[in-house]
């Protein structure tokens, strides 16, 4: 996986099973005192529509409730918004694709570390995500940082033919420090 911005190479699916892709991930990313292995591991496979966003807040906020990590579902939902807005904007080559060709085109997994959550969207584009300065009066544009203020650290795997994947890794020390209240309802 690759931090921002530097980069190395990395298998991505299909030609890699997601949870390898995942699991590899982990090795790049700051060890706490949880340990290195995985111990849950969900993917949700996404179509390019109107309906994307809100299925993956959907099983984001189902699957981390089942793992007990409700205070991490809000930046959780809003890091995968982000990553998944970013890859249906930029990550499908053209309208064509994101209905025709790749009725699949993006993939969506969750793996869960005891010192962090790992979220990640996988797409077929070879374009790398870009830190910008955002102007201040435009109505878009700031999405990775978000992502960047939320998470421990995020990056990507190198762009292969295949494509690649943005991941970000959400600490759950926050979890840990506050109460295990029942999560809230399910978002849109």
């Amino acid at each position: 996986m690759t931090p921002s911005p530097a980069g190395t190479t990395a298998p991505l699916i299909p030609v890699e099973p997601l949870s390898h892709l995942l699991a590899q991930a982990t090795g790049t990313l700051p060890t706490g005192d949880g340990g290195d292995a995985p111990t849950d591991f969900a993917a949700c496979p996404l179509t390019a529509d109107q309906q994307a966003a809100g299925k993956a807040r959907r099983f984001t906020w189902a699957t981390l409730s089942g793992w007990q990590l409700g205070p991490l579902i809000d930046n959780a939902a809003l890091v995968v918004s982000e990553l998944l807005t970013n890859a249906l904007r930029y990550g499908l080559p053209t309208p064509a694709a994101r209905t025709t060709t790749c009725p699949r085109p993006l993939w969506l997994g969750l793996l869960r570390r005891p010192d962090l959550v790992l979220c990640t969207v996988c797409d077929h584009s070879t374009q790398v995500p870009l830190l910008k300065s955002p102007d201040h009066l435009a109505q878009s544009g700031r999405g990775l940082h978000i992502v960047n203020c939320l998470s421990r650290s995020w990056g990507w795997t190198t762009p292969t033919a295949a494509g690649k994947a943005v991941w970000a890794a959400l600490s759950t020390a926050e979890h840990d420090a506050r109460s295990a209240g029942p999560p809230r309802c399910p978002p849109c």
